[in-house]
């Protein structure tokens, strides 16, 4: 059965059509087509080696690299300090938790550390800072651990001096096993934590009542049940169901909703809308009722491995990128561009190849991808952390 491939596993390249987006394969060519607003910024530098193509308009900056990408040595996640801090806060599998200065020389610290369970997908995974950061210094992390019993939990650390300290756990007791622990974590619009969490590699867990299993869970922040979920007891925590290995998830700050990767096992990986009650058959063994089936926004018939995403504000970028969602294809070392449209905007109006790193055993595999305050897009591989900014120069 496939998986995500945290660690190194070998792919049979598949080509997936897409539509172009304006690349200019490394400032060779002239011109992106013109864009409304926003000069045309010419002819770009040639782009770093690990990069084959980028979209026209943006330009690569490597911030953070070190990491092996083996023996759990990779940045997972990422996620950062709102303004004026702009820390970018990194989980390492391995259980490091590091922060990354944004602006040069780009300091790497370690801030906090985790011991936790070594599995092929197992280790630190999610990561989230508190929308109140700048008065709590509150930062969550999601970790598979060994207490008692293997498990995964969500645990708080508070930042003291640039350092994470007191940690304490917020959420206990997840499913976790040698793959499909999901593991992304963000907070809603409205201050929830949201959790994903894999079937655990049994897939009836994705249907069965009372589990945590191939799921989004929704939390307040202090780990407790919010209002506005979908069941009561022993639901209270799920706000949709049916899923694989979710490892994905974005929030649209304009109206809250949510997207996530799925990983298939080996076929029909997913971009999905997370709507409130739904269910996205993984695990079902009779039909689900139409009405509570979730909407599958993009089915690929043949591997991507859909890893990180996120939507974009439209912040410091050509306006046609307002409400685009940028998703990274582990697979094919690849970042699509989706246009979309809608209230809420959950249609694709256009797929697009946003970037494409080169190959390179697993060194420029892209796992995470957020978008940052000044409206860069910060993107981990394997090995390094890279910040894509739209350019308006060489």
């Amino acid at each position: 059965m496939r998986t995500l491939g945290l660690m190194l596993f070998t792919f049979t390249a598949v080509v997936l059509a897409s539509c172009g987006g304006g690349d200019d394969g490394g400032g060779s060519g002239g011109g992106g087509g013109g864009t409304p607003g926003w000069p045309d910024p010419g002819p770009r530098d040639p782009l770093p080696a690990q990069w084959l193509t980028l979209d026209y308009y943006f330009k690569p900056q490597l911030i953070a690299g070190g990491f092996s990408g083996s023996s759990q040595n990779m940045p997972v996640k990422l996620a950062q300090a709102p303004a004026p801090d702009n820390r970018l806060f990194v989980s390492v599998l391995n259980g490091t938790i590091l922060t990354v200065s944004t602006s040069a020389p780009f300091t790497q610290t370690v801030w906090a550390s985790v011991s936790v369970l070594n599995g092929a997908e197992q280790g630190l995974l999610g990561i989230a800072v508190s929308p109140n950061f700048a008065t709590n210094g509150f930062v969550y992390v999601m970790a598979c651990v060994n207490d008692v019993t293997p498990r995964q939990r969500v645990i708080r650390f508070t930042d003291v001096g640039g350092v994470g300290t007191s940690p304490t756990i917020i959420i206990d007791n997840l499913p976790t096993a040698n793959t499909h622990n999901a593991g992304a974590l963000k907070f809603g619009i409205d201050g929830s934590l949201l959790v994903t969490v894999g079937d655990a590699q049994v897939e009836a867990n994705s249907q069965t009542s009372g589990s945590l299993a191939g799921r989004v869970l929704r939390y307040t922040e202090a780990g407790g049940v919010p209002t506005g979920n979908p069941l009561g007891s022993p639901n209270e925590f799920e706000w949709c169901r049916g899923l694989r290995n979710t490892f994905g998830l974005a929030v649209h700050q304009g109206t809250g909703i949510l997207v996530g990767t799925e990983n298939g096992p080996n076929s029909n990986d997913e971009l999905n809308y997370l709507g409130l009650g739904k269910n996205f058959e993984w695990g079902a063994t009779s039909p689900v009722p139409g009405a509570q089936v979730g909407f599958k926004m993009r089915n690929w018939p043949s591997v991507i491995v859909p890893t990180g995403i996120t939507f974009h504000t439209g912040l410091n970028v050509p306006a046609a990128y307002a409400d685009n969602i940028f998703l990274c294809s582990y697979d094919h070392n690849e970042i699509l561009r989706f246009e979309m449209f809608g209230s809420p905007p959950v249609n694709i109006n256009m797929e697009h190849s946003f970037g494409q790193m080169a190959s390179s055993a697993n060194a420029n595999k892209p796992l995470d991808i957020i978008q940052g305050n000044d409206g860069s897009l910060f993107m981990s591989t394997f090995t390094q952390i890279w910040r894509i900014y739209a350019r308006t120069g060489p």
